[in-house]
């Protein structure tokens, strides 16, 4: 399965370094950049078929909140990955309180990086196996 990934975030090198990370990790992905939630739910209405998405917490535009909550209304199922520079605990709770599924914090590592996607491709692999046997 080719895993298409977004990464949502102003920064160009978070998203740089990101993507490296995620080449690094990922075998078979394609991975998709916005460098702001606008132009980010742009691209998912465009294509639809993205996995997970990386979301930058603290971005220019469209609040990461609202985009988060649109997010989930295209697709529930859509593993969001909150990135954020600081460690404000309040808007990672409030993040995930609005359907957010895992956070890492600036500066990440490759682990980080690698621990985060490991755990949404499982969760997204159990979710293909409850959906094949019940349609």
């Amino acid at each position: 399965m080719k895993w298409k990934i977004m990464i949502v975030d102003d920064e160009f090198t978070s998203r740089e370094f990101l993507k490296e990370y995620i080449l690094n990790i990922v075998n078979d992905v394609e991975i998709f950049q916005a460098e702001n939630a606008d132009n980010g739910l742009k691209m998912l209405n465009e294509r639809k078929a993205i996995h997970i998405i990386f979301l930058d917490i603290m971005m220019p535009g469209m609040d990461s909140f609202e985009f988060l909550n649109k997010i989930k209304e295209l697709n529930p199922l859509i593993q969001v990955i909150i990135v954020t520079a600081h460690n404000n605990y309040d808007n990672i709770i409030k993040a995930i309180k609005n359907g957010a599924d895992d956070y890492i914090i600036k500066p990440f590592s490759i682990d980080d990086v690698k621990d985060v996607l490991e755990y949404s491709i499982r969760k997204l692999h159990r979710w293909k196996h409850v959906l094949n046997n019940t349609l």
